[in-house]
């Protein structure tokens, strides 16, 4: 399912905070956030920069794994034009997944960012460019000794790795179902994904939270307590 130009445009107006909140309400329990993602180019001192488009998907194994598929482009070459790449490395992998050259091939294809379920490196190259790039670490370490790429446009299950886990073995905070063509909405605070099917009502819920989140703003600011603000504004 593709998600219309005119609610992508819609949901990149809105910061990730936001769209989780939307989420929540939808009652998903994640609120599509993908915990431990951070922003690595631009610099986030400087303001760093929002990026929103649908997910096009890339499943990274063990180098060592000769039984996984092999795809037949390389997975930047096979990037659509507009999209958010999201690149799952298997768990606790040291070295990166992404680099410098492969920002120029993305950004020469028209991609929007990638957000990256493990490292990058060569950050300085990344930011000179001023291409989005999300990752849970950094490296100095290459991809093609360690990982390589298996599948494109799967679903991918991100779970952060250092979320405990209860009794029972399931992991505390759930981890987030990403399918090909959802949306992946990535600012200073974060990466959120949108299930394509609830986009336009995400839209609808943010809208109203930004419309109630600026009554609340407003009465703080004037000295309003919070507690009468809330029960006034939120109904709690």
């Amino acid at each position: 399912m593709s998600v219309p130009q005119a609610v992508l445009a819609r949901l990149a107006s809105f910061s990730s905070c936001e769209v989780a909140d939307a989420l929540i309400k939808l009652k998903l329990p994640h609120g599509g956030y993908l915990p431990g993602i951070e922003m690595y180019s631009p610099e986030p001192s400087r303001g760093g920069a929002s990026v929103c488009g649908p997910a096009f998907t890339v499943k990274m194994v063990p180098q060592s794994d000769e039984g996984a598929p092999r795809p037949a482009k390389h997975f930047v070459d096979a990037a659509e034009p507009g999209s958010v790449m999201l690149v799952s490395a298997p768990p606790h992998t040291r070295s990166a997944v992404w680099g410098g050259l492969m920002t120029a091939r993305a950004q020469s294809l028209g991609v929007r960012g990638v957000v990256i379920d493990g490292r990058c490196r060569d950050l300085g190259e990344h930011r000179e460019s001023a291409f989005p790039v999300f990752a849970r670490g950094h490296s100095v370490l290459g991809q093609s000794p360690f990982t390589r790429p298996s599948e494109l446009q799967v679903p991918l299950e991100i779970a952060d790795p250092t979320v405990l886990r209860g009794a029972d073995g399931a992991p505390l905070f759930p981890p987030v179902t990403v399918h090909p063509g959802d949306v992946l909405l990535a600012d200073v605070d974060g990466v959120v994904s949108v299930p394509a099917a609830v986009a336009e009502r995400v839209v609808e819920l943010a809208t109203e939270g930004r419309r109630v989140d600026g009554l609340c703003m407003a009465d703080l600011r004037a000295g309003r307590g919070v507690k009468e603000t809330f029960a006034l504004h939120r109904g709690k």
